[in-house]
């Protein structure tokens, strides 16, 4: 099992998604208004995270989940955990520090993107 830095994520609503894109795109079109309270709702909920539909769309059940960023907005790294076939078996975002193994993997890719 090998970590790697997946890349980064803006966050300017202090909230995060994961999702399918085939839900998150499949819109373009349509009035989904709707959608964006609903994820709302739930990341500024008692919780500040959860499950969620995107009933606009006409889906009621949940497909995604949601969470507030903890200290709201910024840019936070995404890590994956790649087992020994190659295929992702965890994502990873820290929002409070980063561990010391994951500092040194985002060196890494850094360097190897000609960042640093």
């Amino acid at each position: 099992m090998r970590t790697e830095l997946a890349g980064y994520c803006g966050v300017d609503s202090g909230q995060i998604m994961v999702i399918d894109p085939c839900y998150a795109f499949m819109d373009a079109f349509d009035d989904t208004s709707g959608n964006y309270r609903n994820v709302c709702n739930i990341s500024l909920g008692d919780d500040g995270y959860g499950e969620f539909p995107l009933p606009a769309n006409g889906y009621h059940d949940s497909i995604g989940v949601v969470t507030s960023s903890g200290y709201g907005d910024g840019r936070y790294p995404v890590f994956v955990d790649v087992n020994d076939d190659g295929r992702v078996v965890e994502l990873r975002i820290p929002f409070d520090g980063i561990r010391h193994d994951d500092l040194v993997v985002m060196q890494n890719w850094e360097e190897e993107e000609g960042l640093i």
